[in-house]
């Protein structure tokens, strides 16, 4: 076998890997269900009042959060607004609020990869408050639920917005993860 035989032949090989992995991811996250739900939790000892105070404030949060560095607030009923952050912007819309205890938010941009919506439920708590931030989302392209599966926590983005938000209310709280039923 020649020189230039063999430097085709890996070539091929290479082609066909290139080709082939993600053939084979697409076809590995069509096994994957296209929704979860992950849940988050924090024992805080800021009264539920304090922590609605925060969290249903969406134009003050790029104040406090790591992630966002901007937000936009557009005119109209519903409330929606667009986080900016590193990841670009991201679209939503407020779906409901019951102040102090329950707010839903959702993700409203129909081209993204991922949508669903965010939950946060505030209830008294040993003088205290516990939040629990529940996401029922979806990826909607098989190859990166694969991508996602491999690569990324499921509750990342919640755990940085509840160590941020323990942070900006002066708690050393830590957030855990919940089984989600």
């Amino acid at each position: 076998m020649g020189r230039r035989t063999v430097v085709m032949n890996v070539l091929i090989a290479l082609a066909a890997l290139l080709v082939g992995l993600p053939v084979l991811a697409t076809l590995a996250g069509c096994l994957l269900p296209r929704d979860h739900v992950a849940r988050m939790t924090i024992d805080l000892h800021s009264p539920p009042e304090r922590v609605w105070a925060l969290i249903s404030d969406v134009a003050g949060t790029a104040r406090w959060r790591h992630d966002v560095t901007h937000i936009t607030i557009a005119a109209g009923n519903p409330v929606r607004f667009t986080e900016k952050s590193e990841h670009g912007d991201t679209p939503y819309e407020i779906v409901s609020q019951e102040p102090p205890m329950r707010q839903v938010i959702r993700v409203v941009d129909q081209g993204r990869p991922f949508g669903g919506t965010w939950t946060w439920a505030i209830e008294p708590r040993d003088g205290g408050s516990r939040l629990t931030i529940t996401e029922a989302g979806f990826v909607k392209n098989p190859f990166f639920r694969v991508m996602a599966k491999l690569f990324f926590k499921p509750t990342a983005t919640m755990e940085r917005y509840l160590r941020d938000l323990a942070r900006e209310l002066n708690d050393d709280a830590a957030p855990r993860e919940v089984a989600a039923s």
